[in-house]
């Protein structure tokens, strides 16, 4: 006997999936993973109030010189 042949014996045969399950599922598996894609994205509190706090370097006014 085939070796893929028993393999699909031992998992169970053919399965029918329901097409609402399988579609509950495909969405399931996009929600993750924008939720994923949405976290490395994510810019944290912290983050954003050092960017707010974290000091500018003075810009020098080029019209006016001291010379």
């Amino acid at each position: 006997m085939d070796t893929n042949i028993a393999a699909w014996m031992i998992a169970g045969g053919p399965r029918l999936e329901d097409p609402h399950a399988q579609r509950d599922r495909e969405q399931l598996h996009a929600f993750r993973e924008s939720q994923r894609v949405a976290a490395v994205e994510r810019v944290g509190l912290i983050d954003r109030i050092r960017q707010l706090v974290q000091s500018k370097p003075a810009e020098s006014d080029l019209v006016c010189c001291s010379a």
